[in-house]
């Protein structure tokens, strides 16, 4: 989704007569898409007057807008200069990856201990449309059906809270994963696909450890990727 004027050659007046809650939740969607896709980069300043004429709207629910995408941690307010896009602070890397491993390790134990065929099976579908996805080069697709790989095994698993506190993390990582995926020119390696494969047979076979190796290594393997970059090339090297 990009920062476009949904009424194409309207006249303003139109997108002010929508109710005020729906202008919010628009220019919401489509600054928070612009900003987990990298279009806005960390340290953008979100103008609301541009914002504001680009949606043919007032300044008042575009404030609104960047109020929740601040409490979400991906705008932030700066004193006499409005807000900016949130950086990614390199020094808390290593604590959004402990967090995303324990979630993906606990999830996945769990599904392997209440999976079974069915289970795997549902996987499987949407694992043969991630690869399809993975093959077409589409970045923000991949993005999107890893998040639903991962939180089908968290719904397998049957804790409502794990999953809530996973879709929480992976929606704060999928600037990392976008990154992840660009510094592969768009294509996820072969290494990352087999381990979804081998979570889907650890869960199918009920086998609690190999579900719990294979949850580890497909973490790690993006966290050592993004790691290296850093200390290859620094953070001046990476849009945090």
């Amino acid at each position: 989704m990009t920062l476009e004027n949904p009424k194409g050659n309207d006249v303003p007046g139109d997108a002010e007569r929508k109710p005020r809650g729906g202008n919010v939740d628009m220019v919401y969607a489509a600054l928070r898409d612009d900003i987990l896709e990298l279009r806005r980069t960390p340290g953008e300043v979100l103008d609301e007057a541009e914002i504001a004429a680009t949606f043919g709207i007032s300044r008042s629910p575009v404030r609104e807008a960047i109020v929740r995408l601040t409490a979400e941690g991906l705008a932030q307010t700066l004193k006499n200069r409005g807000a900016v896009v949130s950086r990614l602070d390199i020094e808390m890397l290593p604590a959004y990856f402990d967090a995303q491993t324990l979630l993906f390790r606990v999830t996945s134990r769990l599904a392997a201990q209440r999976g079974g065929h069915a289970a795997a099976e549902r996987l499987m579908r949407i694992q043969a449309r991630h690869e399809e996805i993975v093959a077409a080069r589409d970045a923000s697709g991949v993005i999107v059906n890893n998040r639903l790989f991962h939180l089908e095994i968290a719904l397998i698993g049957g804790n409502r809270y794990y999953h809530d506190w996973l879709a929480s993390i992976l929606d704060q990582g999928q600037r990392i994963m976008r990154l992840y995926v660009r510094l592969h020119e768009e294509l996820v390696p072969n290494e990352q696909l087999s381990f979804h494969h081998a979570l889907i047979e650890a869960i199918r076979a009920k086998d609690v450890d190999a579900a719990d190796r294979a949850a580890a290594a497909d973490a790690q393997i993006v966290r050592d990727e993004i790691s290296r970059q850093i200390s290859e090339g620094g953070s001046g090297s990476m849009p945090f």
